[in-house]
């Protein structure tokens, strides 16, 4: 072989061993290693939030909002104060939400309250005002369109539950539940009003306390009935028209002490006066 060609081989080998050994020691590059992760950034972090826009119809409020991003504010932007993490927050605020929010808390400023302040505040002007009833009254109305996909339906149900309280209601609870909602004719319109505040303000409401509701409010029905039906006579018109002229009080009895003195003059009598003679002549 020739010598030249031997000289040029060695020296490609030369290259090929000089390149294995920086591979070997030399720095290892973002992309050579596969467990070399990149840190996000804040901006990133920040742009990656959503608006928050309320919807409580559509069950979109601020806790189930905040539930998303809490870890981030919490764990990725533990390092950052309070001040700013407020800022971030409330710049997540859609414009309606922000301004009735900042006129929630006058005369106070949104800088004013630290960031747990905040997030309760927000939970409490934007979460779900529904009542208890109205709660459980939707989830037994639930069903599934056709176009709705089963796992999410899936979701939805098991979402309702939790909101229904499965765990705390009772079975008078329950039967007093069912009988409220059977009551949708509108002649119970009022009746069914009044049983769903009482229900309010007493959660443990029972069946007889239902009845004994239902009793009272159908007694008080008869009586502005009856009054409403009964005209007034002319005979009590008339006892009235008379009772009313009459004086309110019968005037006090004449004593010696209200009775004004009579004062009379008399004429002098001949027992007390002596008459006078004239004198005599000289």
């Amino acid at each position: 072989m020739d010598y030249s060609k031997l000289e040029l081989l060695f020296e490609q080998q030369l290259k090929l061993m000089e390149m294995f050994v920086n591979q070997q020691t030399g720095p290892a590059s973002p992309s050579s290693n596969p467990n070399h992760t990149m840190l996000p950034s804040v901006d990133g972090i920040v742009n990656s939030i959503s608006q928050f826009n309320y919807d409580p119809e559509a069950n979109v409020t601020f806790d189930t909002w905040y539930q998303r991003y809490e870890d981030l504010f919490t764990v990725d932007l533990a390092s950052q104060d309070d001040a700013w993490k407020v800022r971030v927050l409330l710049r997540k605020l859609g414009p309606a939400e922000y301004e009735r929010y900042c006129n929630l808390i006058l005369p106070q400023k949104p800088r004013d309250n630290c960031f747990d302040d905040t997030i309760k505040l927000l939970r409490e002007h934007f979460g779900d005002h529904s009542s208890l009833f109205s709660i459980r009254y939707r989830f037994l109305k639930l069903a599934m369109n056709e176009n709705d996909d089963f796992l999410t339906h899936v979701g939805t149900v098991n979402r309702e539950c939790e909101r229904f309280r499965l765990r705390s209601l009772t079975d008078d609870q329950f039967k007093a539940l069912i009988l409220i909602c059977s009551l949708q004719s509108p002649r119970f319109t009022d009746i069914r009003t009044r049983l769903l505040n009482q229900l309010e303000q007493n959660p443990k409401l029972t069946l007889h306390d239902i009845a004994d509701e239902y009793q009272r409010l159908i007694n008080l029905q008869k009586d502005t009935h009856l009054v409403e039906s009964t005209p007034p006579r002319s005979s009590d018109i008339r006892a009235l028209r008379k009772s009313k002229n009459l004086p309110s009080s019968t005037p006090d009895p004449p004593t010696s002490s209200n009775v004004p003195r009579k004062i009379t003059h008399t004429r002098p009598t001949s027992q007390n006066t002596t008459k006078k003679t004239p004198p005599s002549p000289c």
